[in-house]
Protein backbone atom coordinates (compact mmCIF):
# COMPACT_ATOMS: atom_id res chain seq x y z
CA UNK A 1 0.00 0.00 0.00
CA UNK A 2 1.47 3.71 -0.95
CA UNK A 3 0.48 6.34 1.46
CA UNK A 4 1.27 9.80 0.04
CA UNK A 5 1.41 13.07 1.65
CA UNK A 6 0.60 16.42 0.87
CA UNK A 7 3.81 18.20 -0.65
CA UNK A 8 3.18 20.91 2.20
CA UNK A 9 2.07 20.77 5.55
CA UNK A 10 1.03 24.08 5.91
CA UNK A 11 -2.07 23.82 3.41
CA UNK A 12 -2.90 19.77 4.14
CA UNK A 13 -6.42 20.96 5.81
CA UNK A 14 -7.34 23.13 2.90
CA UNK A 15 -5.07 21.12 -0.17
CA UNK A 16 -4.64 17.67 1.20
CA UNK A 17 -8.30 17.13 0.79
CA UNK A 18 -9.04 18.44 -2.15
CA UNK A 19 -5.85 16.76 -4.16
CA UNK A 20 -6.30 13.54 -2.88
CA UNK A 21 -9.29 10.95 -1.65
CA UNK A 22 -8.76 7.16 -0.78
CA UNK A 23 -10.16 4.67 -2.59
CA UNK A 24 -12.01 1.44 -1.18
CA UNK A 25 -9.01 -0.67 -1.40
CA UNK A 26 -6.95 1.96 1.07
CA UNK A 27 -4.76 3.59 -1.38
CA UNK A 28 -4.81 7.08 -2.40
CA UNK A 29 -6.14 8.56 -6.10
CA UNK A 30 -4.44 11.79 -6.57
CA UNK A 31 -7.48 14.04 -8.45
CA UNK A 32 -5.26 17.06 -8.22
CA UNK A 33 -2.81 16.17 -10.51
CA UNK A 34 -4.84 16.70 -13.80
CA UNK A 35 -5.27 20.55 -12.58
CA UNK A 36 -2.10 21.81 -14.05
CA UNK A 37 -3.25 20.69 -17.67
CA UNK A 38 -5.87 23.46 -17.86
CA UNK A 39 -4.45 25.95 -15.81
CA UNK A 40 -0.87 26.09 -18.01
CA UNK A 41 -3.39 25.46 -20.84
CA UNK A 42 -5.10 28.92 -20.15
CA UNK A 43 -1.53 30.63 -19.79
CA UNK A 44 -0.48 29.46 -23.04
CA UNK A 45 -3.26 30.27 -25.27
CA UNK A 46 -5.64 33.09 -23.21
CA UNK A 47 -3.06 35.73 -24.29
CA UNK A 48 -1.80 35.18 -27.82
CA UNK A 49 -5.53 34.36 -28.78
CA UNK A 50 -6.82 36.93 -26.82
CA UNK A 51 -4.09 39.31 -28.78
CA UNK A 52 -5.22 38.06 -31.93
CA UNK A 53 -8.69 38.39 -31.73
CA UNK A 54 -8.60 41.99 -30.91
CA UNK A 55 -5.82 42.38 -33.86
CA UNK A 56 -8.79 40.78 -36.06
CA UNK A 57 -11.48 43.04 -34.86
CA UNK A 58 -9.68 46.43 -35.20
CA UNK A 59 -8.30 45.09 -38.65
CA UNK A 60 -11.72 44.23 -39.74
CA UNK A 61 -13.52 47.25 -38.60
CA UNK A 62 -10.92 49.80 -39.88
CA UNK A 63 -11.29 47.55 -43.15
CA UNK A 64 -15.00 47.88 -43.34
CA UNK A 65 -14.82 51.72 -42.33
CA UNK A 66 -12.35 52.31 -45.39
CA UNK A 67 -14.69 50.52 -48.07
CA UNK A 68 -17.64 52.62 -46.84
CA UNK A 69 -15.73 55.71 -48.43
CA UNK A 70 -13.21 54.35 -50.18
CA UNK A 71 -13.67 52.96 -53.72
CA UNK A 72 -12.37 49.27 -54.63
CA UNK A 73 -12.50 48.56 -51.01
CA UNK A 74 -13.49 44.82 -50.20
CA UNK A 75 -13.57 43.92 -46.38
CA UNK A 76 -14.06 40.29 -45.56
CA UNK A 77 -13.21 38.23 -42.47
CA UNK A 78 -10.06 36.30 -44.93
CA UNK A 79 -8.32 39.49 -45.02
CA UNK A 80 -8.66 40.59 -41.13
CA UNK A 81 -7.56 37.45 -40.43
CA UNK A 82 -4.63 37.70 -42.77
CA UNK A 83 -4.17 41.32 -41.36
CA UNK A 84 -3.99 40.16 -37.78
CA UNK A 85 -0.91 37.74 -38.20
CA UNK A 86 1.16 40.99 -38.38
CA UNK A 87 -0.63 43.60 -36.10
CA UNK A 88 0.36 40.45 -33.59
CA UNK A 89 3.69 40.43 -34.31
CA UNK A 90 3.94 44.80 -33.75
CA UNK A 91 1.94 43.86 -30.40
CA UNK A 92 4.88 41.87 -29.52
CA UNK A 93 7.42 44.45 -30.71
CA UNK A 94 8.82 42.11 -33.93
CA UNK A 95 10.66 44.02 -36.06
CA UNK A 96 8.63 43.84 -39.98
CA UNK A 97 9.51 44.45 -42.92
CA UNK A 98 6.96 46.00 -45.59
CA UNK A 99 7.47 45.83 -49.19
CA UNK A 100 11.08 45.33 -48.22
CA UNK A 101 11.69 48.26 -46.21
CA UNK A 102 12.28 47.98 -42.00
CA UNK A 103 9.73 49.10 -39.79
CA UNK A 104 11.60 49.10 -36.15
CA UNK A 105 9.84 51.82 -34.50
CA UNK A 106 6.46 49.83 -32.86
CA UNK A 107 4.05 50.95 -31.00
CA UNK A 108 4.90 50.78 -26.98
CA UNK A 109 0.72 50.66 -25.79
CA UNK A 110 0.39 47.32 -27.16
CA UNK A 111 3.23 45.39 -26.04
CA UNK A 112 1.92 47.51 -22.54
CA UNK A 113 -1.33 45.86 -22.72
CA UNK A 114 -0.64 42.44 -23.89
CA UNK A 115 1.72 42.19 -20.79
CA UNK A 116 -0.85 43.27 -18.24
CA UNK A 117 -2.68 40.20 -19.90
CA UNK A 118 0.35 38.42 -19.60
CA UNK A 119 1.00 38.78 -16.39
CA UNK A 120 -2.86 38.48 -14.73
CA UNK A 121 -2.99 35.63 -16.55
CA UNK A 122 -0.12 34.33 -14.74
CA UNK A 123 -1.00 35.59 -11.10
CA UNK A 124 -4.12 33.52 -11.58
CA UNK A 125 -2.47 30.03 -12.65
CA UNK A 126 0.01 30.73 -9.69
CA UNK A 127 -2.96 31.51 -7.02
CA UNK A 128 -5.18 28.72 -8.64
CA UNK A 129 -2.29 25.69 -8.58
CA UNK A 130 -1.27 27.23 -5.21
CA UNK A 131 -5.11 26.66 -3.84
CA UNK A 132 -4.30 22.91 -4.89
CA UNK A 133 -2.23 22.59 -2.01
CA UNK A 134 1.10 23.15 -4.46
CA UNK A 135 3.78 25.35 -3.10
CA UNK A 136 4.11 28.50 -4.81
CA UNK A 137 7.86 29.14 -4.83
CA UNK A 138 9.47 30.60 -8.02
CA UNK A 139 12.18 27.64 -8.34
CA UNK A 140 10.79 25.03 -6.22
CA UNK A 141 7.05 25.60 -7.11
CA UNK A 142 4.57 26.47 -9.68
CA UNK A 143 6.17 29.66 -10.84
CA UNK A 144 8.75 27.98 -13.04
CA UNK A 145 6.30 26.52 -14.83
CA UNK A 146 3.88 29.22 -15.20
CA UNK A 147 6.81 31.04 -16.69
CA UNK A 148 7.93 28.50 -18.69
CA UNK A 149 5.08 27.76 -20.48
CA UNK A 150 4.23 31.51 -20.92
CA UNK A 151 7.59 32.01 -22.58
CA UNK A 152 7.61 28.90 -24.43
CA UNK A 153 3.93 29.25 -25.85
CA UNK A 154 4.85 32.80 -27.45
CA UNK A 155 7.80 32.10 -28.81
CA UNK A 156 6.47 29.01 -30.71
CA UNK A 157 3.66 31.57 -31.62
CA UNK A 158 5.75 33.83 -32.63
CA UNK A 159 7.89 31.54 -34.90
CA UNK A 160 4.46 30.24 -36.81
CA UNK A 161 3.20 33.63 -37.30
CA UNK A 162 6.28 34.90 -39.02
CA UNK A 163 6.23 31.59 -40.91
CA UNK A 164 3.37 32.39 -42.29
CA UNK A 165 4.13 36.04 -43.76
CA UNK A 166 6.35 36.35 -47.36
CA UNK A 167 7.75 38.86 -48.83
CA UNK A 168 5.01 37.75 -51.31
CA UNK A 169 2.36 38.81 -48.69
CA UNK A 170 3.64 42.21 -48.27
CA UNK A 171 4.46 42.43 -44.55
CA UNK A 172 7.70 39.78 -43.70
CA UNK A 173 9.13 38.84 -40.60
CA UNK A 174 12.06 36.71 -39.26
CA UNK A 175 10.79 33.75 -37.79
CA UNK A 176 13.87 33.43 -35.39
CA UNK A 177 14.01 36.96 -34.24
CA UNK A 178 10.11 36.93 -33.78
CA UNK A 179 10.64 33.29 -31.48
CA UNK A 180 13.38 35.09 -29.45
CA UNK A 181 11.15 38.59 -29.01
CA UNK A 182 7.63 37.42 -28.07
CA UNK A 183 9.29 34.39 -25.62
CA UNK A 184 11.25 37.61 -23.93
CA UNK A 185 8.47 39.44 -23.39
CA UNK A 186 5.79 36.99 -21.99
CA UNK A 187 8.39 35.79 -19.91
CA UNK A 188 9.40 38.89 -18.78
CA UNK A 189 5.40 39.85 -18.18
CA UNK A 190 4.64 36.29 -16.44
CA UNK A 191 7.83 37.11 -14.12
CA UNK A 192 6.54 40.68 -12.71
CA UNK A 193 2.31 38.82 -12.34
CA UNK A 194 3.76 35.86 -10.31
CA UNK A 195 6.27 38.02 -7.99
CA UNK A 196 3.90 38.67 -5.35
CA UNK A 197 2.45 35.24 -5.34
CA UNK A 198 5.91 33.78 -5.29
CA UNK A 199 7.02 35.98 -2.38
CA UNK A 200 9.62 37.60 -5.22
CA UNK A 201 8.42 41.59 -3.55
CA UNK A 202 10.35 40.26 -0.31
CA UNK A 203 13.04 39.60 -1.87
CA UNK A 204 14.28 43.65 -1.88
CA UNK A 205 13.40 43.74 1.59
CA UNK A 206 17.01 41.50 2.13
CA UNK A 207 18.78 44.53 0.78
CA UNK A 208 20.64 47.13 2.62
CA UNK A 209 18.41 49.79 4.09
CA UNK A 210 20.12 52.44 1.87
CA UNK A 211 19.85 49.89 -1.27
CA UNK A 212 16.13 49.84 -0.96
CA UNK A 213 15.48 53.67 -0.08
CA UNK A 214 17.90 54.19 -3.38
CA UNK A 215 15.95 51.89 -5.42
CA UNK A 216 12.72 53.72 -4.39
CA UNK A 217 14.36 57.40 -5.10
CA UNK A 218 14.98 55.75 -8.81
CA UNK A 219 11.50 54.79 -9.09
CA UNK A 220 10.48 58.40 -7.90
CA UNK A 221 12.81 59.84 -10.69
CA UNK A 222 11.54 57.76 -13.48
CA UNK A 223 7.62 58.56 -12.79
CA UNK A 224 8.41 62.58 -12.16
CA UNK A 225 10.71 62.58 -15.84
CA UNK A 226 7.74 60.47 -17.45
CA UNK A 227 5.22 62.43 -16.21
CA UNK A 228 6.96 65.60 -17.04
CA UNK A 229 7.15 64.47 -20.50
CA UNK A 230 3.84 63.42 -20.74
CA UNK A 231 3.02 67.52 -19.78
CA UNK A 232 4.71 68.58 -22.50
CA UNK A 233 3.28 66.43 -25.34
CA UNK A 234 -0.01 67.60 -24.30
CA UNK A 235 1.48 70.83 -23.89
CA UNK A 236 2.48 70.86 -27.80
CA UNK A 237 -1.03 69.29 -28.87
CA UNK A 238 -2.79 71.56 -27.84
CA UNK A 239 -0.39 74.74 -28.63
CA UNK A 240 0.13 73.02 -31.95
CA UNK A 241 -3.40 72.32 -32.34
CA UNK A 242 -3.77 73.52 -35.94
CA UNK A 243 -0.87 72.34 -37.72
CA UNK A 244 -2.24 68.56 -35.69
CA UNK A 245 -5.53 69.15 -37.62
CA UNK A 246 -3.80 69.96 -40.60
CA UNK A 247 -2.37 66.72 -40.75
CA UNK A 248 -5.11 64.73 -40.16
CA UNK A 249 -7.39 66.41 -42.62
CA UNK A 250 -4.81 66.13 -45.64
CA UNK A 251 -3.65 62.13 -44.71
CA UNK A 252 -7.13 61.09 -43.33
CA UNK A 253 -10.08 62.49 -44.56
CA UNK A 254 -12.28 59.48 -44.86
CA UNK A 255 -13.84 57.68 -41.69
CA UNK A 256 -11.76 54.37 -42.52
CA UNK A 257 -8.42 56.18 -42.78
CA UNK A 258 -9.33 58.53 -40.16
CA UNK A 259 -10.32 55.38 -37.21
CA UNK A 260 -6.65 53.93 -38.48
CA UNK A 261 -5.10 57.10 -38.15
CA UNK A 262 -6.47 57.66 -34.74
CA UNK A 263 -5.57 54.03 -33.70
CA UNK A 264 -2.11 54.74 -34.71
CA UNK A 265 -1.57 57.68 -32.94
CA UNK A 266 -3.35 56.39 -29.68
CA UNK A 267 -0.92 53.13 -29.95
CA UNK A 268 2.09 55.63 -30.24
CA UNK A 269 1.38 57.84 -27.31
CA UNK A 270 4.16 55.95 -25.09
CA UNK A 271 6.77 56.41 -27.70
CA UNK A 272 5.97 60.35 -27.67
CA UNK A 273 5.70 61.14 -24.26
CA UNK A 274 9.82 58.98 -23.76
CA UNK A 275 10.34 61.11 -26.55
CA UNK A 276 9.58 64.42 -24.71
CA UNK A 277 11.20 63.16 -21.45
CA UNK A 278 14.13 62.84 -23.36
CA UNK A 279 13.42 66.56 -24.78
CA UNK A 280 13.23 67.79 -21.34
CA UNK A 281 16.74 66.44 -19.63
CA UNK A 282 18.57 67.50 -22.85
CA UNK A 283 19.46 64.71 -25.82
CA UNK A 284 16.23 65.45 -27.52
CA UNK A 285 14.74 63.23 -30.38
CA UNK A 286 15.21 63.10 -34.24
CA UNK A 287 13.46 61.58 -37.24
CA UNK A 288 15.20 61.36 -40.02
CA UNK A 289 17.25 64.85 -40.51
CA UNK A 290 15.16 66.43 -38.45
CA UNK A 291 16.03 66.54 -34.26
CA UNK A 292 15.35 68.89 -32.04
CA UNK A 293 16.44 69.66 -28.44
CA UNK A 294 15.74 72.57 -25.90
CA UNK A 295 18.91 74.59 -27.44
CA UNK A 296 19.44 72.84 -30.91
CA UNK A 297 17.16 72.62 -34.07
CA UNK A 298 17.54 70.68 -36.79
CA UNK A 299 15.08 71.18 -39.97
CA UNK A 300 13.99 67.81 -42.00
CA UNK A 301 11.03 66.26 -43.48
CA UNK A 302 8.23 64.73 -40.88
CA UNK A 303 5.69 61.58 -41.33
CA UNK A 304 2.29 62.33 -41.95
CA UNK A 305 1.51 61.41 -38.71
CA UNK A 306 0.11 64.44 -35.33
CA UNK A 307 2.29 63.13 -33.01
CA UNK A 308 5.11 64.20 -35.68
CA UNK A 309 3.59 67.50 -36.31
CA UNK A 310 4.69 68.54 -32.47
CA UNK A 311 7.96 68.04 -33.21
CA UNK A 312 9.63 71.64 -33.22
CA UNK A 313 11.32 73.43 -36.95
CA UNK A 314 12.02 76.48 -36.15
CA UNK A 315 15.15 77.52 -33.77
CA UNK A 316 14.23 77.55 -30.26
CA UNK A 317 13.42 80.64 -28.27
CA UNK A 318 15.87 82.08 -26.01
CA UNK A 319 13.77 80.53 -22.80
CA UNK A 320 13.70 77.22 -23.80
CA UNK A 321 16.45 76.77 -21.84
CA UNK A 322 14.24 76.96 -19.12
CA UNK A 323 13.03 73.16 -19.51
CA UNK A 324 16.09 71.70 -17.78
CA UNK A 325 14.42 72.93 -14.52
CA UNK A 326 12.16 70.20 -14.85
CA UNK A 327 14.90 67.36 -14.30
CA UNK A 328 16.90 69.44 -11.70
CA UNK A 329 13.85 69.96 -9.75
CA UNK A 330 12.94 66.10 -10.37
CA UNK A 331 16.72 65.21 -9.17
CA UNK A 332 16.45 67.92 -5.97
CA UNK A 333 13.25 66.10 -5.00
CA UNK A 334 15.06 62.54 -4.77
CA UNK A 335 17.61 64.10 -2.58
CA UNK A 336 15.07 65.99 -0.72
CA UNK A 337 13.66 62.47 0.02
CA UNK A 338 16.09 60.73 0.48
CA UNK A 339 17.85 63.00 3.37
CA UNK A 340 16.03 62.28 6.45
CA UNK A 341 16.67 58.10 5.78
CA UNK A 342 20.25 57.77 6.20
CA UNK A 343 22.04 58.80 9.39
CA UNK A 344 25.33 60.04 7.93
CA UNK A 345 26.51 61.68 5.09
CA UNK A 346 28.24 58.53 3.46
CA UNK A 347 25.20 56.41 3.63
CA UNK A 348 23.07 59.41 1.34
CA UNK A 349 25.43 59.57 -0.87
CA UNK A 350 25.28 55.88 -1.29
CA UNK A 351 21.00 56.51 -1.63
CA UNK A 352 21.69 58.68 -4.04
CA UNK A 353 23.76 57.23 -6.03
CA UNK A 354 21.54 54.24 -6.39
CA UNK A 355 18.77 55.75 -7.16
CA UNK A 356 20.19 57.62 -10.29
CA UNK A 357 21.36 54.71 -11.62
CA UNK A 358 18.45 52.79 -11.31
CA UNK A 359 16.98 55.70 -13.04
CA UNK A 360 18.78 56.05 -15.56
CA UNK A 361 18.73 52.48 -16.63
CA UNK A 362 14.67 52.67 -17.20
CA UNK A 363 14.82 55.26 -18.89
CA UNK A 364 17.39 53.99 -21.16
CA UNK A 365 15.41 51.24 -21.97
CA UNK A 366 12.48 53.06 -22.34
CA UNK A 367 14.40 55.28 -24.81
CA UNK A 368 15.89 51.89 -26.35
CA UNK A 369 12.63 50.49 -27.17
CA UNK A 370 10.72 53.76 -28.42
CA UNK A 371 12.72 54.37 -31.66
CA UNK A 372 13.53 51.78 -34.76
CA UNK A 373 14.25 52.08 -38.23
CA UNK A 374 10.71 53.72 -40.18
CA UNK A 375 11.31 52.55 -44.05
CA UNK A 376 14.57 53.69 -45.86
CA UNK A 377 13.72 57.43 -47.28
CA UNK A 378 13.46 60.75 -45.54
CA UNK A 379 12.30 59.47 -42.04
CA UNK A 380 14.69 56.42 -41.05
CA UNK A 381 15.71 56.37 -38.40
CA UNK A 382 13.33 57.63 -35.55
CA UNK A 383 15.65 58.12 -32.52
CA UNK A 384 15.41 58.61 -28.88
CA UNK A 385 19.23 58.08 -28.15
CA UNK A 386 19.67 55.76 -25.59
CA UNK A 387 23.03 56.51 -24.19
CA UNK A 388 22.51 60.14 -24.03
CA UNK A 389 19.48 59.87 -22.35
CA UNK A 390 20.67 57.81 -19.80
CA UNK A 391 23.92 60.00 -18.71
CA UNK A 392 21.27 63.16 -18.95
CA UNK A 393 19.32 61.20 -16.08
CA UNK A 394 22.49 60.22 -13.99
CA UNK A 395 23.50 63.35 -14.27
CA UNK A 396 20.21 64.98 -13.63
CA UNK A 397 19.61 62.83 -10.49
CA UNK A 398 23.04 62.55 -8.87
CA UNK A 399 24.26 66.46 -9.14
CA UNK A 400 21.18 68.30 -7.58
CA UNK A 401 20.13 64.73 -5.19
CA UNK A 402 23.58 64.75 -4.08
CA UNK A 403 23.58 68.36 -3.21
CA UNK A 404 20.13 68.50 -1.48
CA UNK A 405 20.45 65.27 0.09
CA UNK A 406 23.64 66.46 2.53
CA UNK A 407 22.06 70.29 2.82
CA UNK A 408 18.67 70.16 3.13
CA UNK A 409 18.60 68.02 6.51
CA UNK A 410 21.77 68.24 8.89
CA UNK A 411 23.81 65.11 9.64
CA UNK A 412 21.80 63.33 12.77
CA UNK A 413 19.48 64.92 13.95
CA UNK A 414 16.32 63.53 11.42
CA UNK A 415 18.01 60.51 10.69
CA UNK A 416 18.77 59.87 14.15
CA UNK A 417 15.39 60.21 15.08
CA UNK A 418 14.12 57.71 12.49
CA UNK A 419 16.77 55.35 13.99
CA UNK A 420 15.55 56.12 17.65
CA UNK A 421 11.94 55.39 16.14
CA UNK A 422 12.93 52.28 14.92
CA UNK A 423 15.21 51.11 17.80
CA UNK A 424 12.11 51.93 20.04
CA UNK A 425 9.82 49.16 17.90
CA UNK A 426 12.21 46.76 17.74
CA UNK A 427 12.87 47.18 21.87
CA UNK A 428 8.62 47.13 21.68
CA UNK A 429 8.82 44.02 19.16
CA UNK A 430 11.50 42.05 21.46
CA UNK A 431 9.46 42.83 24.77
CA UNK A 432 6.50 41.55 23.13
CA UNK A 433 7.53 38.54 21.80
CA UNK A 434 9.69 37.64 25.33
CA UNK A 435 6.51 38.30 27.19
CA UNK A 436 4.30 35.39 24.84
CA UNK A 437 6.58 32.96 25.30
CA UNK A 438 5.88 32.11 28.98
CA UNK A 439 2.12 32.61 28.11
CA UNK A 440 2.40 28.53 26.27
CA UNK A 441 4.15 26.84 29.70
CA UNK A 442 1.95 28.78 31.90
CA UNK A 443 -1.49 27.30 29.79
CA UNK A 444 0.05 23.71 30.05
CA UNK A 445 1.35 24.11 33.43
CA UNK A 446 -2.97 25.19 34.32
CA UNK A 447 -3.89 22.52 32.47
CA UNK A 448 -1.82 19.76 33.62
CA UNK A 449 -3.62 19.30 37.19
CA UNK A 450 -6.92 18.81 35.33
CA UNK A 451 -5.15 16.03 33.52
CA UNK A 452 -3.86 14.27 36.12
CA UNK A 453 -4.97 11.99 38.36
CA UNK A 454 -6.74 13.31 42.15
CA UNK A 455 -4.09 13.35 44.58
CA UNK A 456 -6.52 12.77 47.42
CA UNK A 457 -6.79 8.91 47.15
CA UNK A 458 -3.74 8.61 47.14
CA UNK A 459 -3.22 10.64 50.81
CA UNK A 460 -6.35 8.97 52.35
CA UNK A 461 -4.41 5.61 51.16
CA UNK A 462 -1.37 6.89 52.92
CA UNK A 463 -3.13 7.96 56.13
CA UNK A 464 -5.13 4.86 56.03
CA UNK A 465 -1.63 2.83 56.11
CA UNK A 466 -0.13 5.32 58.68
CA UNK A 467 -0.32 2.86 61.37
CA UNK A 468 1.62 -0.02 59.64
CA UNK A 469 4.53 2.45 59.10
CA UNK A 470 4.41 3.75 62.51
CA UNK A 471 6.84 1.19 63.53
CA UNK A 472 9.89 3.23 61.50
CA UNK A 473 11.34 6.62 62.25
CA UNK A 474 8.77 8.52 60.01
CA UNK A 475 6.17 6.80 61.79
CA UNK A 476 7.56 7.73 65.35
CA UNK A 477 7.87 11.19 63.90
CA UNK A 478 4.51 11.81 62.68
CA UNK A 479 3.20 10.18 65.84
CA UNK A 480 5.03 12.36 67.80
CA UNK A 481 4.25 15.68 66.08
CA UNK A 482 0.77 14.54 66.18
CA UNK A 483 1.14 14.48 69.63
CA UNK A 484 2.65 17.52 70.02
CA UNK A 485 -0.17 18.77 67.75
CA UNK A 486 -2.93 17.67 70.33
CA UNK A 487 -1.00 19.04 73.45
Amino acid sequence: MTVRTSPSPRRGGRGGGRREAAGSDGTEATTGAPAWVPVLARVALLPPLTCYGIAVVVAGVVAALASGTTPGGEPGLGQALAVGIPLWLVAHLVPLQVTGVPLGVLPLAPAALLAVLVATVARGAVVRLEGDGRPAGLLHGVGVPVVATAAAAHAVIGVLAAALLTPETVVDASPGLAGVVCGVLAGLAAVAGVARPCGLLALPRRLPRWARHGLRGGLVATAGLLTAGAGLLLAALLADAAAVADVVADVAPEAGSGAGLTLLTLAYLPNAVVGAASWLIGPGVSIGAASATPTAISSGLLPPIPLAAVLPQSPPPTWAGLAFAVPLAVGSLVGWRLAPTAPDAATRVREVVVAAVSAALLLGLAAAVSGGRLGAGPFDPVTVPAGPVALAVLAWVLVPGLVVALLAVPIGTASDDADDADESDNSVTRRRSRSRRPAAPARTAERTPEQEPDPAPAEEAGSAAEPEGSEGPEGSEGVAAGGDGRS
